[in-house]
Order: structure tokens, then C-alpha cells, then sequence
């Protein structure tokens, strides 16, 4: 699947793992926080780089201690309407001091995409031929002014006279 970051489509070295699929020994493999839990001495004990795929609706505070030992964190969209990975996203960022690519997987549109990386979110799994065509052109449905501030890395200044309302900084 193509995975868009730093506005251009790159080479994507980490295979996502299924649960109940033997995880390669040899490359960046993905697996699911469900099976992090089960298998974690084996998992452990990989020389290859290993990432973490993090469902809606999942708890990981368990496994904020293991969250530095993934280069690549996968937040995944259940649903366009879900926002419970803009959410996950920013409690990794701020809360657990997540410094590794989160990326977002899923059905989600370009217009979302803004939004997504404010919260933290800076690679994207596109698998819709509209999504993919629209990075590939460059539309950029970006919003130069917003309500709530972004996560610390995003450089936004106050905008004037109405300190709640922000704008990147120029």
C-alpha cells in the first residue's frame, strides 16, 4: 500500500503482520497491540525492527513503558467518521511522549489529512484511488486558522486578540 510522508508517496519498508500470521524474522514487521501483549518475550527478542498497530477503542497504558522501542506506531481508522485516532495520536504525543511516526491507516479523505497532522499523525497508508490521486496533485485543503492549538511540534502562534483562536506561525 502507498504511504504518503512529508507530502510525497515513499518506500515503505514495514509489512503489517495479521493476527495468527507468522512474523517474518527479517523485516520491519507491524503487529497488533493484542498480540504485543501475548507474545511480547518473543517479540522482544527480534533483531528486526518491530511496529505497533493500536485499534480504536484500545487501552496501551499497560505498554507506555514499551512505546520507545517502536520506531512506527499505527493508528488505525475503523470508519471515515471515527476521530478516535486523531485522539489516539495526540495522547501519544503529549501524554506518553511518543517521539516515533505515527501514521494513520484507513478510510479517511484528503480533507482530513490537515487535521490528522496536527494532532501528531505524520505518515498515511492511502489505499482510496481519490486519496491517492489528490497527494499525487497536491491538493492541500489546508485550514490556516484553528480553535484548539496542535501538539507542541506544530510552531503555531496566537492569533491575536482571540488567544483561542491560532494560525501556523509565518
Amino acid at each position: 500500500m502507498p504511504l504518503w510522508k512529508n507530502r510525497a508517496f515513499v518506500d515503505d519498508p514495514w509489512q503489517p503482520v495479521a493476527d495468527g500470521e507468522p512474523v517474518p524474522a527479517d523485516v520491519p514487521a507491524i503487529v497488533s497491540l493484542k498480540r504485543w501483549r501475548a507474545e511480547r518475550p518473543a517479540l522482544s527478542e527480534r533483531n528486526a525492527p518491530l511496529g505497533l498497530r493500536i485499534d480504536p477503542g484500545s487501552d496501551w497504558s499497560d505498554v507506555v513503558a514499551d512505546l520507545p522501542r517502536f520506531p512506527v506506531i499505527v493508528v488505525t481508522i475503523s470508519k471515515y467518521a471515527d476521530g478516535r485516532a486523531f485522539s489516539m495520536a495526540r495522547l501519544l504525543r503529549e501524554r506518553d511522549g511518543y517521539k516515533g511516526e505515527i501514521r494513520a491507516a484507513g478510510p479517511y479523505i484528503i480533507d482530513q489529512v490537515p487535521f490528522m497532522m496536527r494532532v501528531g499523525i505524520d505518515a498515511f497508508v492511502a489505499t482510496d484511488p481519490i486519496l491517492i490521486r489528490a497527494m499525487e496533485e497536491g491538493v492541500w485543503p489546508e485550514v490556516s486558522h484553528y480553535l484548539q492549538p496542535a501538539w507542541p511540534g506544530d510552531g503555531e502562534v496566537p492569533a491575536g486578540t482571540r488567544p483561542w483562536t491560532r494560525k501556523r506561525g509565518e
